[in-house]
């Protein structure tokens, strides 16, 4: 852990006040526990990394829980091609939601000062919604021809919903990075478990009402506006209590210009890789397929997302004020910590799917268990890489980074074009393209990392060799001002 990072930590026996004072009455209440749990509370209070990753976990490993029974009582009642149409529209948001806010709310977590990470708040909130409203505008005339291209001319004007889906998206983000600077990380678990939730009793009340794919869309948009509400609740006390910095706007827009100049394009390029896959197969299979794919897709994100977005959240936090010289050893850990973490479950989930998975879902949707198998060397490689891939925003090296993701956007596109397969072949070669990929990109983290521990710190990424001030460390590196 940085010297930074222990500044601000509680010692053993002592609670930091921004993440404890939620539930004061509960603590008091359980005088003695079981030895058992007061050694497990000893040891996450002396690692505030995995304390932190837990409580976001615990959180989300039960809102995802939710999503995964939601989602297989769909499949008994929605058929496959009007799953296919609420993906394809849920596609086309996704295109813009990482980037609807600049990745301006990334910054949220970057100033010293509460009143200007607040200011910043305000900015990445104006900012989605004018990009939404030009969202739902395009979509006039383009959800017309999209719907017409996946055979589903009911879908256009539900198209429109794009704009609003972008807007309630990209504001949870923004708020979620508000409860990560603010380390408000129950406040983040218990909410994804409220998200969920209402999702949940929106998906059942529509399947069971048979309004297909379009119902399954106004159960994501609800359950979203749930979400932010509950954060207004819980968080927003706290964001009224800080005096916001009177900085003029446009001095934030350029203090912060890294922010949309070095990530919007990787997060651009990982949309059209994302999304592009999703449309590819709804476009050049059908929407029935793009169904039994997205169900797959979906399913098999939950063991990976139950730990993943914790450790993301968590480790980007930390990457934050990690001292140049420690780069290395950090990245390190966080490879094999995942390697370890991941590989019993996505072992499990590679044998136990072709048994299960085709009796949960039905005979409709058969195709997503050989289709899930299939992603399982993707999804675990990438298990892997997903808390780390926000070091080269904070080593600056968003160049490789982009250059990389180019590449791994460009390899299953192209594959998607030019196969002629069946799907689950597809998926297959498609799988294991991706993971090879992954490997690479895991390799040149660490390389990375190592560099630039010699050029801003250590000289083996082993010791830091003084304090953040002597060494530079990593968040001036990132801020550069």
């Amino acid at each position: 852990m940085s010297r930074a990072a222990e500044q601000s930590t509680p010692g053993p026996g002592e609670s930091d006040s921004r993440v404890d004072e939620e539930a004061p009455e509960e603590e008091s209440s359980a005088a003695e526990p079981p030895k058992h749990f007061a050694r497990i509370r000893g040891f996450l209070t002396r690692h505030e990394f995995l304390s932190s990753v837990m409580k976001v976990m615990s959180g989300t490993g039960v809102a995802q829980i939710i999503a995964m029974v939601a989602t297989v009582y769909v499949t008994h009642r929605v058929a496959p091609a009007e799953w296919g149409t609420y993906a394809a529209i849920m596609a086309v948001a996704q295109f813009v939601i990482p980037v609807a806010a600049l990745r301006y709310d990334m910054a949220i977590v970057l100033p010293h000062d509460d009143g200007e990470a607040k200011r910043v708040f305000k900015l990445a909130t104006i900012i989605n919604a004018v990009m939404s409203v030009l969202a739902t505008i395009v979509m006039i005339p383009v959800g017309g021809l999209l719907a017409k291209a996946l055979e589903a001319p009911q879908a256009r004007w539900w198209m429109l919903a794009v704009g609003p889906i972008i807007f309630t998206f990209a504001e949870l983000a923004i708020v979620n990075y508000w409860a990560n600077r603010r380390k408000r990380f129950g406040v983040i678990g218990t909410n994804a478990v409220w998200n969920q939730s209402v999702t949940a009793a929106g998906r059942f009340a529509a399947a069971f009402a048979g309004l297909g794919g379009f119902g399954q869309l106004a159960a994501t948009f609800v359950g979203e506006l749930a979400a932010l509400n509950n954060f207004r609740r819980r968080l927003g006390a706290d964001l009224r209590s800080i005096p916001e910095s009177d900085t003029p706007m446009r001095l934030l827009l350029r203090k912060y210009i890294k922010m949309p100049l070095l990530t919007a394009p990787n997060a651009i390029v990982d949309a059209l890789r994302l999304q592009g896959i999703n449309l590819s197969i709804g476009l050049y299979f059908s929407r029935a397929t793009l169904g039994t794919f997205n169900m797959a897709w979906s399913l098999m994100q939950v063991p990976a997302s139950v730990i993943n977005s914790a450790m993301s959240q968590v480790f980007f936090q930390k990457l934050s004020v990690t001292d140049a010289g420690r780069m290395y050893r950090s990245v390190k850990a966080s490879v094999v910590r995942s390697a370890l973490i991941g590989v019993v479950p996505f072992a499990l989930l590679y044998f136990l799917i072709p048994p299960v998975l085709p009796w949960l879902l039905g005979a409709k949707y058969a195709q997503s268990a050989p289709i899930a198998v299939a992603l399982v060397p993707w999804l675990f490689v990438n298990f892997i890489t997903s808390p780390i891939s926000n070091m080269f925003i904070v080593t600056r090296n968003n160049g490789i980074a982009l250059a990389f993701a180019v590449v791994y956007a460009a390899a299953p596109l192209s594959y998607l074009a030019l196969s002629h397969h069946d799907i689950v072949k597809t998926v297959y070669v498609m799988s294991f393209m991706m993971a090879g990929l992954l490997l690479i990109y895991i390799g040149l983290a660490l390389l990375v990392a190592r560099r630039f521990d010699r050029t801003h710190g250590g000289t083996d990424g082993t010791d830091a060799g003084g304090d953040a001030g002597s060494n530079g460390g990593v968040e001036a590196a990132t801020l550069g001002d």
